[in-house]
């Protein structure tokens, strides 16, 4: 059930400084449902469970009407959009490829995002690989039965990285054991999508966060919005806040899916080593779209500092990276 009520710019301005830190943190504010934020603007927010994490929709316009279409229209979209890289379930082209070997009759959204994984592949010098779902499978499947992924396991999982063969009609699986997964970038193309859709329906001011991703579109009430990174010691913390009026932030954190204490076996691989990247603890990356920092955060994070940077900069983009030493690098632009 929605709830609504009226609060003046003061409390609207508090409350989206709290919502700009659940912005950029695995936990997320709750629903509002549509709020007054003054006489001229009105705020509907509200969180849903999406690709196995919170989304949350926040669309600041001058209409209550027009914000609560573009917030539904922003969920719509990105639930049209989950099944179809959801390697887990349902019947979509990632699940059909991975269990069939083979997909023909991609969609141009699934087209897209494979451009976007070939570009930064390529970028990255293969440190961003959609290939790696034989690893992180390998992972679950040891830890599940109580033990730390063998060497042979790593090795074997390790042989099934770059079977993919893309053609025209469609992607075939070319090694025993291969499989994709689109997990480092899926979550920022579907916030895009779903900012787009706000966009559509006449809304000029939105934020998207989608478990981390966030996407944004003009500001809160007058002012920037304030997304947070995460502290990788303490992620429902913030480690530092960041304003902003259009773009997209991601981070990428050996804190957000792992499969022992010391966090030495997470989510993130090297598609050369097999292993989790044990130097940072957190890559974010600001760019013009989600669906690249998404993905260029997941390299960054397998890249050693050092080449992260430099490949930020050469991109024109801005990073921040805390490391297990407490070391921090960051570019000079990221805040602002």
């Amino acid at each position: 059930m929605k709830s609504t009520h009226t609060m003046d710019r003061r409390a609207f301005l508090k409350l989206a400084g709290s919502a700009g830190i659940a912005a950029g943190l695995p936990l997320v504010s709750p629903a509002i449902g549509l709020a007054s934020l003054n006489r001229q603007l009105k705020v509907a927010q509200a969180s849903r469970m999406m690709m196995g994490t919170v989304v949350a929709v926040t669309v600041v316009d001058p209409s209550p009407a027009r914000a609560q279409e573009a917030m539904s229209l922003a969920f719509k979209r990105m639930e049209e959009l989950t099944p179809i890289f959801d390697r887990h379930s349902g019947s979509g082209p990632l699940r059909l490829l991975n269990s069939e070997g083979r997909v023909q009759d991609l969609s141009p959204d699934f087209k897209r995002v494979l451009g976007l994984c070939r570009q930064v592949h390529q970028l990255t010098g293969g440190a961003f690989d959609i290939t790696v779902a034989p690893i992180i499978d390998a992972y679950k499947k040891s830890f599940a039965a109580g033990r730390k992924p063998a060497a042979k396991d790593i090795k074997a999982a390790l042989a099934a990285v770059g079977g993919l063969r893309i053609e025209a009609d469609g992607l075939v699986l070319t090694r025993e054991g291969a499989g994709v997964t689109l997990d480092g970038v899926a979550k920022g193309f579907i916030a895009d999508q779903g900012l787009h859709a706000a966009r559509k329906a006449g809304a000029q001011s939105a934020l998207i966060n989608a478990g981390g991703d966030v996407a944004v579109m003009g500001d809160a009430g007058g002012r920037p919005w304030r997304v947070a990174v995460a502290d990788p010691a303490q992620p429902t913390k913030a480690k530092t806040l960041v304003e902003m009026t259009s773009g997209a932030l991601a981070t990428s954190g050996n804190y957000e899916v792992y499969f022992d204490r010391d966090k030495l076996f997470h989510h993130i691989v090297n598609p050369s080593t097999g292993r989790s990247p044990r130097t940072d603890t957190s890559a974010s990356v600001r760019a013009p779209q989600a669906a690249m920092a998404d993905a260029m955060s997941t390299a960054c994070f397998v890249m050693r500092p050092f080449g992260a940077m430099r490949l930020i900069k050469a991109q024109n983009l801005e990073g921040l990276i805390y490391t297990r030493h407490k070391q921090k690098y960051a570019t000079e632009g990221f805040w602002g």
